[in-house]
């Protein structure tokens, strides 16, 4: 007996980031985001792997948004959590980025996603907001929180970020 379904398919497409990359070095990072946001630079690929926009930027806050799918699914039929902390370690990272000069680069050390509820596909579109809480000279804090349209908590992340000084040019 053959149970076999059609496969569901979703197309991924995303930019070149050669040119994100080079701008990195030369651009002041809250410059980039807002260039990003705005469609002048690409989306990093795996931010467009996930289908995720990148739709505020202001000094120390960033926020990304998702409407999830299938795709995102895993077993149990809601999103994964892998991809919950994709998105919130980029809304932080990205958060921690707008506060550091060209040229510095941050990596997180830590992060820790407490799951609220199921997120899915009728759960519609997602906002992830991430704020820099404190950034120093060698390490950064800062925290996600992932809310629907109606602001219901689905997730928060705190995590920690370890900033690197530019390197030889």
């Amino acid at each position: 007996m053959n149970n076999a379904q059609p496969n569901r398919q979703a197309a991924v497409s995303w930019s070149d980031p050669t040119n994100l990359y080079a701008a990195r070095k030369r651009m002041k990072p809250i410059d980039l985001f807002r260039a990003v946001r705005d469609g002048r630079m690409p989306i990093e690929p795996c931010m467009a792997l996930l289908g995720a926009e990148l739709v505020l930027v202001a000094p120390g806050e960033v926020a990304l948004a998702l409407t999830p799918a299938e795709q995102h699914y895993d077993h149990s039929g809601s999103m994964q959590a892998g991809i919950l902390a994709a998105l919130t370690d980029t809304a932080a990272g990205y958060a921690i980025h707008t506060r550091v000069p060209a040229g510095v680069s941050c990596a997180t050390l830590e992060l820790q996603v407490s799951l609220i509820q199921p997120i899915t596909a009728p759960t519609g579109r997602i906002r992830c907001v991430g704020r820099a809480i404190r950034v120093g000279a060698r390490t950064a804090t800062a925290e996600a929180e992932l809310f629907d349209a109606a602001g219901a908590l689905y997730a928060t992340m705190s995590t920690s970020f370890i900033v690197l000084p530019p390197g030889p040019v």
